[in-house]
């Protein structure tokens, strides 16, 4: 039933958003539906870019908002007194070398830089009527995330933000979406739980081991990122322990619990060609 409210999911690519958008669907016309992405500054899988593209053309369209240099402050014209161009995109590498440190768990300012920032614009740009935000938000991700309601009042958007699927596991997501005929990204029968940035800051040893095994030049990209900013991308990943280049990462990445000792089995194993954590691959 229409009601002349706008639905707007933020549509990332990952299973969760999908999960959210396909509910959103079942629930209100076509026509007050708008599934918004905003690439996390061109530091995505081109495997997440592909899905993307490929669901906007076969399932629902998807609009997109590139972040630009006048989304890392808040003053207007304030990017022309360092030297930029408001309205030019901003890259991940871009906006680390002016914040002078690549993002981190307790700084993670790439989420509100690269992603809201953009989706709050476009919102103001484009949407006149009343309007709602729906997310994959779900309860079980996080200690943080485990009181998150159904509907709360978001002062950043000035809407109600929805979050329709919060009681939901990530099974269920799958699920929910396999059964209504839908595709989703290759990367989780590959193994990732991330399927965001490529690598994301917050990456595990398994995920920053499947990058180097199945998608190397991730890793290149990784090292020409510390070679032109001459920063480290990762945060130190052992209390105590000296470790932050990517090469020093990925030897990291190899042992076992601890980060002393090598774990023989990842090293000599092969991947396989399905290797999801979540049980796609039956």
């Amino acid at each position: 039933m229409k009601d002349g409210t706008t639905h707007i999911v933020g549509f990332s690519g990952g299973i969760d958003s999908q999960a959210c958008a396909l509910w959103v669907r079942k629930h209100f016309p076509e026509d007050e539906i708008i599934l918004l992405n905003s690439n996390a500054g061109r530091n995505e899988s081109p495997i997440t870019e592909q899905f993307i593209s490929d669901y906007s053309a076969n399932v629902f369209p998807v609009a997109h908002v590139n972040a630009i240099y006048a989304d890392l402050w808040k003053t207007e014209g304030f990017a022309e007194t360092k030297g930029f161009k408001s309205n030019d995109e901003l890259t991940f590498l871009e906006m680390s070398k002016i914040k002078g440190r690549w993002p981190s768990r307790r700084a993670q300012f790439c989420t509100e830089i690269l992603k809201l920032r953009p989706q709050k614009r476009w919102v103001e740009e484009h949407i006149e009527s009343d309007y709602e935000r729906y997310t994959g938000v779900r309860r079980d991700e996080s200690d943080k995330r485990k009181n998150t309601p159904f509907r709360e009042w978001c002062d950043y958007f000035d809407c109600y933000v929805n979050n329709p699927i919060t009681d939901w596991t990530k099974k269920m997501c799958f699920d929910y979406v396999e059964a209504h005929g839908e595709e989703f990204n290759p990367l989780y029968k590959l193994g990732f739980g991330r399927v965001g940035c490529a690598p994301c800051i917050n990456s595990g040893k398994e995920d920053i081991r499947l990058w180097a095994d199945r998608f190397p030049d991730m890793i290149d990209k990784i090292r020409e990122f510390e070679e032109k900013s001459e920063r480290t991308f990762f945060a130190p990943m052992v209390p105590g322990m000296y470790i932050n280049k990517i090469d020093e990462v990925l030897e990291w990445s190899t042992t076992s619990r601890g980060g002393r000792q090598q774990d023989i089995i990842h090293i000599m194993e092969e991947r396989p060609s399905c290797e999801s954590k979540f049980g796609l691959c039956e």
